[in-house]
């Protein structure tokens, strides 16, 4: 018969008790190791924004809980150097350590998402990056609203060509023509005509400027206006490209064009051989802007209902004048080709014969960009 051998007793307490010291200290060092790593909690915000201030109580609160949480508010216009380093296109905007970002289309006024996205974020905090552009967005969907093309590398551009199409049609070329005309037939010089087509350039951007940013800075200060300000505006989109088509119809019918120029604005065009010719084709540009709405204005309102989604003032006046200054460029070009010799007829003549053409693809333009709209296609 053969003994077995068997640990002694004490020897196996001893053992047990070592494994059970030893898991205890293993817990208490993953907590302290979870609990001593500070977390950065940065806040970023607007002045007269509604949401922003709607937002501010819900994260506070949830901060408030964590004693190893070092939490931060910038005011966004005052800290340009942040909008490229987290990519920040909206406010209110939450980053924490450096890397993870929580802005309003991940909810959207629900302040208590909100505060459980905070919580799991700041709990699971990721350490913060290396490198300052290692950014990446909160999990969940992005509001259909937020324009697919707002905050692209492209966007510029495509901003920037609209403004061109805005630009480029016959009420411009018909003024413009109609300007040289009246400098040339008194004598004007080449200076004159360049100081006329800067002064109108200038009255157009600065007016379709004031105008725009006072439109988004509303729609930002009264969210509630928003959804019924869009509407209106796609509604209009959609009108004005139905005009231009019946316009074109209109042209190659009575070869005249539905679209009249007010008889007090050809008397200021008029009487600028005789009087200050900045100051007053600074008057006309906008005045230009605003009786030709119809004419010029249709793709701006375009652009402007688009940029209404991006919820960010700053971000949308710098879009502004990107497409502004589309607008104006061919009118700088065509000056500057009327003040080295190109003679005003020929302007007019082309615009006579292309003006159906341009009301045309102009106007199917408009009404594919209010459908598009309609769906938050874009």
């Amino acid at each position: 018969m053969k003994k077995r051998h068997v640990l002694p007793q004490a020897a196996t307490k001893t053992i047990a008790r070592s494994i059970f010291c030893l898991l205890i200290l293993l817990l208490i060092s993953s907590n302290a190791y979870a609990g001593s790593g500070t977390v950065t909690v940065e806040f970023f915000y607007e002045n007269g924004c509604l949401k922003c201030e709607k937002a501010s109580p819900a994260i506070e609160k949830v901060v408030r809980q964590y004693d190893n949480v070092n939490y931060t508010k910038y005011d966004i216009m005052e800290s340009f150097e942040y909008i490229r380093e987290y990519d920040i296109t909206v406010v209110p905007t939450i980053v924490i350590n450096k890397s993870l970002v929580i802005n309003y289309n991940d909810y959207r006024d629900d302040t208590e998402l909100l505060e459980k996205l905070l919580i799991e974020g700041i709990e699971n905090a990721p350490p913060a990056p290396d490198e300052k552009n290692n950014i990446e967005h909160q999990a969940g969907e992005t509001s259909q609203e937020e324009p697919a093309w707002y905050g692209s590398d492209n966007s510029y551009l495509f901003v920037f060509a609209a403004g061109i199409l805005a630009g480029f049609n016959p009420c411009l070329l018909a003024v413009m023509a109609f300007l040289s005309s009246v400098l040339i037939s008194s004598s004007g010089t080449r200076r004159d005509l360049l100081t006329l087509v800067a002064g109108f350039c200038a009255g157009i951007f600065i007016t379709y400027m004031i105008l725009g940013i006072g439109i988004l800075n509303t729609v930002k200060s009264f969210p509630g206006i928003e959804a019924a300000i869009n509407l209106f505006m796609v509604a209009l989109v959609g009108f004005l490209g139905l005009w231009h088509l019946y316009d074109a119809y209109y042209m190659r019918i009575n070869s005249a064009s539905s679209f009249r120029t007010p008889g007090f604005l050809i008397d200021i065009l008029g009487e600028m051989r005789d009087k200050n010719i900045l100051v007053l084709s600074l008057a006309a540009g906008a005045l230009f802007s605003l009786v030709k709405a119809p004419c010029v204005g249709a793709v701006y309102l375009a652009i402007l209902e688009m940029l209404m989604s991006g919820n960010n003032v700053l971000e949308g006046s710098i879009y502004l004048g990107v497409y502004n200054f589309g607008v104006v460029l061919p009118i700088l070009i065509l000056g500057g080709l009327l003040a080295f010799g190109l003679d005003p007829q020929r302007v007019s003549d082309f615009r006579d014969e292309k003006r159906v053409e341009i009301r045309l693809i102009t106007g199917i333009t408009l009404i594919v960009l209010a459908i598009l709209l309609y769906l938050n296609v874009i």
